[in-house]
C-alpha cells in the first residue's frame, strides 16, 4: 500500500467518525481519545467545539463579549465545527483568579464532550505561563484541542505549544504592566485626597471633589456621631459586648450593611459583634490617615498621609488604644459572664490570684497557688487553698468600694505624645548633603544659570532645617494629663455589666487580700478580707503580679502629682 493511499484511508476515517458523531447523543459519544488520536490536527471538520468568553471588565470595548464570541463562531464556521457550548466569565480577572473561574470550570468538567475549545486570544483563556501550562496539560490528557480565533497557531504540535506558552508569557507580562500602572494612578489619587473605590470606611461617606474632577470621602454625620459614643463608652469601662448588644437593639446599621456597602462582601444584617468593635475602634482610618494593603501610606517625612478630616483626635485615639490593649493585656483578658472579682481577689498566704469554682451548686473563690506550686516543682508548698463564699464576699466589696468612691468622680488618664522632629531634621541634613554631591561630586548644575538653582534649593533647604530645629527645641514633652469624665463611680456602677463593675474596680485599685478561715467558722468572717483601694491597692496587685514596682511607682507618683496640680 503506497503512502499516499494510508493518507487517504486515514482522512476518510476521519470523515467518518465525523459523520458518525453528529448523528450520535453526547452521552453515547463521550470518548475524547477514540474521537481524534494523537497526531490529528485540530483542522479537522466535524469537531464539537465549546466557545469561552472572558472579560475583566464590561467596560472594554475592544475585546467586548460579542466581539470574542463573534470571532470565535467565525473559526468554527469556516473551519466546519460544531458549537456545542458557549461559556462566558464576565467581569472576571483571569490573573486573580487564575483557573478558579465559573465558565472555565463549567468546560473542564465537561472536557469528555467537546473536541476542541476556542477562545478569542490567549489571554482571554489565561493571563500567566502556569495557568496556561495547566490548561494545556488537562486538555492533552482528554484528547482536546485548544485553538484560538485570532492567533494563527497550532496547539497540536509541538512548535504551536511553544510559541502559544511564548504568547502567554507577554500576555502575563502585559497583565502585570497594566496592574503597576493601576496600582500607580490609584496611589497617585490617594496622595491627592481622592476616592479610588472599594469599602468605605465606617464614619465616611463619598461625595464628588469640590476641588476637582473624582471623588473624596467626607465624614457622615450619623456615624461620626455613633463613634464617638462608641469610644465614650469603651473610656467609661462600658464592655464591648454590651456596646455591641445595644447597637443591635438599636438597629445601628453595622460596617459591612449593604446599605453602606455597594461592592465587596456586605450583609443583610445590622447585627454588630464585638470583632467589629474591635476592627473598627483599631483602624487608623478613623485619624484620617489612608491605607493601603492594611498599612497606613507614608509621607516623605515618614509620617503618615492625612487626605481626609478625621473623626476622632489624637488625644481621644491614644486614650482608646491604651484602654482596649489594657483589656487585651494577659492577665487582664476579659470574658463575658466571668465573675466579679477575678483579678480582683488575692491568696493572703501565697499571694496568688483567686478564682471561682462550684461547691454543693454554690459559688466560691479558692486559691490554687497550691496546684500551681506543684506543676512548677513537683512539691506541695506552704499554701493549703484557702477559699471564701462568692456572694458575700462580692457584696461586701461592693458596699465598700460604693461607700468610700461612689460619689468619686472617674478621672481619665489621657497620656499625650510628645512631639519629636529629629526624623524630620535628619532627612533635611541628609537631603543637603545629597545636594552638596549633587554639584561637586555628580558634576549636575551645570549651565548658566546652574549655579542659581543651587543656590535656591540650598537656602529652602537650610530654612527647612533651621525652622525644624527651632520646633524641637520649642517641642512640648510627651506627659499625661487627667481629664474628667463628669460621671461617678457610682453612676457608672448602675448601668455596668459584671465586665463592667470588675473593670470599674480594678480601675480604682481594687485589692482583696483573703486571710486563712479560723478553725470551726462556718460563716464568712469579713475581718478575713483585706480592702484597699487606690494607689495602695495598685501597688500591692503589681507586687502580688511580679510586675516591676520601679515602673508602678512612677507611675503612681505621676498620678498622685497630677491630683496635686
Amino acid at each position: 500500500m503506497s503512502l499516499w493511499t494510508i493518507k487517504q484511508d486515514t482522512h476518510t476515517s476521519v470523515d467518518r467518525i465525523a459523520q458518525v458523531t453528529d448523528t450520535v447523543p453526547a452521552q453515547v459519544r463521550a470518548m475524547p481519545r477514540a474521537r481524534r488520536r494523537k497526531g490529528v490536527s485540530a483542522d479537522a471538520p466535524g469537531m464539537r467545539a465549546a466557545l469561552y468568553v472572558r472579560l475583566s471588565r464590561e467596560t472594554e470595548e475592544s475585546t467586548s463579549p460579542e466581539r470574542q464570541r463573534a470571532a470565535c463562531e467565525a473559526l468554527c464556521e469556516a473551519r466546519g465545527w460544531k458549537i456545542v457550548a458557549i461559556e462566558e466569565d464576565i467581569d472576571v480577572s483571569g490573573y486573580s483568579r487564575g483557573l478558579d473561574r465559573p465558565g472555565l470550570q463549567r468546560i473542564l468538567a465537561r472536557l469528555a464532550e467537546f473536541d476542541v475549545i476556542v477562545f478569542f486570544k490567549i489571554d482571554r483563556l489565561a493571563r500567566s505561563t502556569v495557568d496556561f501550562a495547566e490548561i494545556m496539560k488537562i486538555t492533552q490528557n482528554e484528547g482536546v484541542a485548544l485553538a484560538s480565533a485570532s492567533e494563527p497557531l497550532d496547539l497540536t504540535s509541538s512548535m504551536g505549544r511553544a510559541m502559544a506558552k511564548v504568547i502567554a508569557v507577554f500576555a502575563e507580562l502585559e497583565s502585570d504592566t497594566i496592574g503597576m500602572r493601576v496600582s500607580n494612578a490609584h496611589e497617585h489619587l490617594r496622595r491627592e485626597g481622592r476616592w479610588t473605590g472599594g469599602r468605605v470606611p465606617y464614619g465616611y461617606q463619598v461625595a464628588p471633589n469640590p476641588d476637582g474632577p473624582g471623588r473624596v470621602l467626607v465624614i457622615n454625620p450619623e456615624e461620626a456621631k455613633t463613634v464617638r459614643e462608641i469610644v465614650e463608652r469603651v473610656l467609661a469601662k462600658d464592655s464591648l459586648m454590651k456596646i455591641a448588644t445595644d447597637l443591635s437593639k438599636a438597629g445601628v446599621p453595622s460596617p459591612g450593611h449593604s446599605s453602606r456597602q455597594s461592592t465587596g462582601k456586605n450583609s443583610d444584617s445590622k447585627q454588630w459583634y464585638t470583632t467589629t468593635l474591635k476592627s473598627l475602634l483599631t483602624n487608623p482610618q478613623l485619624l484620617g490617615q489612608v491605607i493601603e494593603d492594611g498599612k497606613p501610606i507614608l509621607r516623605t517625612d515618614g509620617l503618615p498621609l492625612v487626605s481626609r478630616p478625621p473623626v476622632l483626635d489624637m488625644d481621644t485615639w491614644h486614650a482608646l488604644q491604651d484602654e482596649l490593649k489594657r483589656r487585651a493585656g494577659a492577665g487582664d483578658q476579659r470574658r463575658h459572664g466571668t465573675s466579679l472579682l477575678r483579678a480582683v481577689l488575692y491568696c493572703g498566704v501565697c499571694h496568688s490570684r483567686m478564682y471561682t469554682f462550684t461547691s454543693r451548686g454554690k459559688l466560691r473563690y479558692r486559691c490554687i497557688g497550691r496546684l500551681k506550686q506543684r506543676q512548677r516543682t513537683g512539691e506541695q508548698g506552704a499554701c493549703y487553698g484557702p477559699s471564701v463564699p462568692a456572694e458575700h464576699t462580692e457584696g461586701h466589696v461592693t458596699e465598700l468600694f460604693l461607700e468610700t468612691l461612689g460619689g468619686a468622680e472617674v478621672v481619665r488618664m489621657v497620656e499625650h505624645a510628645g512631639e519629636d522632629f529629629h526624623p524630620q531634621i535628619r532627612q533635611a541634613e541628609e537631603a543637603l548633603s545629597d545636594l552638596e554631591k549633587d554639584r561637586y561630586e555628580r558634576g549636575l548644575f551645570k549651565g548658566d544659570d546652574g549655579a542659581k538653582r543651587y543656590a535656591d534649593q540650598y537656602a529652602k533647604l537650610e530654612d527647612r532645617l533651621a525652622s525644624l530645629k527651632d520646633m524641637q527645641r520649642n517641642a512640648k514633652p510627651a506627659g499625661v494629663e487627667a481629664v474628667p469624665t463628669g460621671r461617678t463611680y457610682g453612676d457608672l456602677w448602675k448601668a455596668a455589666s459584671v465586665e463592667g463593675k470588675r473593670d470599674l474596680l480594678l480601675d480604682a485599685g481594687a485589692y482583696v487580700e483573703v486571710a486563712p478561715a479560723k478553725r470551726g467558722a462556718r460563716r464568712l468572717d469579713t475581718s478575713r478580707l483585706a480592702v484597699f483601694f487606690g494607689d495602695e491597692g495598685k501597688l500591692r496587685r503589681a507586687s502580688a503580679d511580679g510586675k516591676d514596682m520601679a515602673e508602678v511607682d512612677h507611675e503612681v507618683t505621676a498620678a498622685i502629682d497630677l491630683e496635686m496640680t
